[in-house]
């Protein structure tokens, strides 16, 4: 039927869109007799899971049709004899192998794709341990060949740390709220790549909304536990506002923190923003749609509204241009020698008192 593999190069991306793939058709009520679900990423793996037993038996007929065994407790033969069995009291069963990489011998279950029974919903889930060495599904067994030409087959793989962002920005938007600029990377921060902490930090963020749609970064702080005190977005924020007094409180912080706050990490943060900024003023001189600007750069209509409009006229154009040499010289000097003896929280100091000026 179906064998939702990634091409590594592309899995960032590709692995949330075929989960949700998998998601629109269980929803939509087509449901496949066979899933394989595995994978380091185990975000998906429980999302689908969970998904199915919502969807597979109406709720008065789970306390007959529903089993879920784990891997650890059970064996190939158990699960395969069970599978095969008619219903009772129910139009079908939904049987959960959960932690299935605890299974004994799980190539074993190969043998019921010979006789699929039509009245069985069997679902396997594969948590491939999240370590290098982490034993995964062998795709040269006969169980797993056949596993994706009798049912469904998803490989999910950890989203990239340099993507990590966009995934966030695009789940938050699949719940139907907006994020604040920067928001992505301090939820990133505070939580890392793991999705399952992604989604219940948002979550969490969903419940102390207060009726709003926009998550922002002082809601993020506040709620989430976030373990630094300011972000780089936070400096941009500032410098593009002009805020001298905040913007060097915030470069202060990070000179005394250097190593948690590399000072290229930070010319890169600041050089994005700035960028950004060129691009509003390039469509916006073009006398493009509102709708269509905001797209074009990414932002949110909101944001670019309420900052983008007041950034454009504290740096226009020319100052856009000489607030990127100035970063890039300061991106040099920090890499080289030509810096002296000048520390990270000098040389951010100096960066601060330029940029103002532009």
């Amino acid at each position: 039927m179906h064998i939702f593999e990634v091409d590594m190069a592309k899995q960032a991306q590709d692995t949330g869109a075929l989960a949700a793939k998998i998601e629109s058709d269980i929803k939509a009520g087509d449901i496949k007799p066979f899933y394989l679900l595995f994978g380091k990423e185990h975000f998906y793996i429980d999302k689908i899971c969970t998904l199915l037993i919502e969807n597979a038996l109406p709720e008065a007929e789970r306390d007959f049709g529903q089993m879920i065994y784990y891997g650890a407790d059970t064996t190939p033969d158990t699960i395969v004899s069970h599978a095969r069995q008619f219903p009772m009291m129910a139009s079908r069963q939904l049987i959960v192998v959960r932690e299935a990489q605890a299974m004994k011998g799980i190539e074993k279950i190969e043998s019921y794709f010979d006789h699929l029974m039509p009245t069985t919903v069997l679902v396997i889930c594969y948590k491939t341990p999240n370590e290098a060495n982490g034993k995964n599904i062998d795709k040269r067994t006969k169980f797993y060949k056949r596993a994706g030409e009798v049912g469904v087959v998803l490989e999910c793989e950890p989203v990239k740390e340099w993507n990590i962002d966009r995934w966030i920005e695009d789940y938050v938007r699949s719940l139907g709220l907006q994020l604040e600029e920067g928001g992505a990377q301090m939820l990133s921060e505070a939580c890392g790549v793991e999705l399952t902490k992604i989604a219940l930090a948002v979550e969490k963020l969903r419940k102390v909304l207060d009726g709003s749609s926009l998550i922002t970064c002082a809601l993020i702080e506040e709620n989430v536990g976030m373990s630094r005190e300011y972000s780089a977005f936070e400096l941009a924020a500032a410098l593009c506002a002009k805020d001298a007094a905040k913007a060097y409180k915030i470069a202060n912080y990070f000179g005394e923190n250097s190593k948690r706050y590399p000072i290229q990490l930070i010319t890169a943060a600041l050089a994005n923003q700035f960028l950004k900024l060129l691009r509003y003023d390039a469509c916006a001189a073009a006398r493009m749609p509102e709708a269509e600007i905001a797209a074009t750069i990414g932002l949110n209509p909101f944001i670019m509204r309420r900052d983008y409009t007041q950034y454009a006229r504290k740096y226009p154009v020319k100052s856009c241009m000489k607030a990127v040499a100035i970063l890039k010289e300061f991106d040099y000097r920090s890499k080289s020698n030509t810096r002296g003896e000048a520390t990270d929280g000098d040389l951010l100091s100096e960066l601060v008192s330029r940029l103002l000026v532009c």
